[in-house]
């Protein structure tokens, strides 16, 4: 059942939090990982085998323990409402690296489904400086030591990051609410707000080759929306500079213009967003429809022994409805639901819309 149609006026919404705010709350955000449940994922890791690491989305979990279950339930609870995000402590890394990326992978099953993440396929992506000139064309932020400014990743609802080694300096990771941003526009300019409820041209990942169809390169979608209630916001802001690109999508106006560089203006802001270092045996998971991350630059070195986080990007249970408008880039816009990724007819595309739920994910 397709969702119904969106609300774009610009009505107030309830929640959203303060950087300080939070930071002077860390038990809202920050678990430790118990000591059975760290022990209890380590020998699900250990049952499986190497080989279904990082291959299967959909493939079947060990048996597990109640309170490893109610853990997760417990994450899962925060991720769908407030504060939209976790930090968990104490992730087993220091054992074998294959040991970790198992019980990294498992706690990723127990918390949603995988997607795929790039045109090759992965399912667990390492965030390390790869040493490239970060001034050559090309070049994917995750893999540079360069800043990254507030943003979501595409085609996901959870982000998650295990610091498997911090950087040597520098690599602060900053979070930001996105409900705040919207109540911050509401009040600044109403105006600019509803440009930004309104559908915009924005560019479609390169692989997204629907059944008996050719791989849409831009679509229509709004920054913020809502759909049976259901609040939600997708703001990357090269990515609708980038469908400028083509020559068959609309023009941006200069009302378009002006909003997308109000919400820009607003993410520079003190005092609004939540700073934190990720130490090992940190991970940082993100609700990716209601909270932008951004990073400062870090300097060590590359590759084998600078930094290196591994990466998740899920399909959730509690995600919210989305519009229709963003079928090419999620695949499914229904609430709770297989959806987004990078994919191609025959892979993940045959699951999309496939319903998921907390009990059985």
């Amino acid at each position: 059942m397709l969702p119904a149609a969106a609300t774009h006026l610009p009505q107030p919404v309830p929640g959203g939090w303060d950087g300080p705010e939070l930071a002077a709350a860390p038990q809202l955000w920050r678990l430790p990982v118990p000591a059975g449940v760290r022990a209890d994922l380590l020998a699900a890791a250990a049952s499986i085998s190497p080989g279904s690491v990082g291959s299967d989305p959909f493939g079947a979990l060990p048996a597990l323990s109640g309170p490893t279950h109610r853990f997760i339930a417990e994450v899962r609870r925060r991720l769908a409402g407030e504060p939209g995000f976790v930090v968990l402590t104490g992730f087993p890394v220091a054992e074998e690296p294959g040991l970790t990326a198992a019980a990294y992978w498992v706690m990723g099953l127990l918390l949603g489904r995988p997607i795929r993440q790039t045109m090759n396929g992965d399912l667990i992506a390492r965030v390390e400086n790869v040493g490239r000139d970060p001034s050559s064309p090309g070049g994917q932020g995750y893999r540079l030591p360069i800043a990254l400014g507030f943003h979501a990743d595409r085609c996901a609802d959870l982000i998650s990051l295990l610091c498997v080694r911090p950087a040597r300096t520098g690599g602060l990771s900053l979070l930001l609410s996105c409900k705040k941003l919207y109540q911050v526009l509401l009040a600044q300019d109403p105006g600019l707000l509803s440009v930004l409820c309104e559908p915009m041209p924005f560019s479609v990942p390169p692989l997204r080759v629907p059944a008996g169809g050719d791989s849409p390169r831009w679509c229509m979608i709004p920054v913020f929306s809502q759909v049976n209630g259901q609040f939600a916001a997708h703001y990357i802001r090269r990515f609708f500079d980038r469908a400028q690109d083509f020559e068959d999508a609309p023009r941006l106006t200069s009302r378009q213009l002006a909003a997308l560089d109000a919400a820009e203006e607003v993410t520079t802001r003190a005092g609004l967003p939540l700073e934190m270092t990720l130490r090992a045996g940190d991970i940082q998971i993100i609700n990716n429809l209601h909270v932008l991350h951004a990073r400062t630059a870090y300097h060590d070195a590359p590759a084998q022994h600078g930094r290196l986080l591994l990466r998740l990007h899920l399909a959730f249970s509690g995600s919210p409805a989305l519009p229709d408008a963003f079928s090419p880039l999620f695949g499914a816009t229904s609430a709770g639901v297989y959806r987004g990724g990078v994919w191609r007819t025959g892979e993940e595309g045959d699951r999309l819309g496939m319903p998921l739920y907390a009990d059985s994910a």
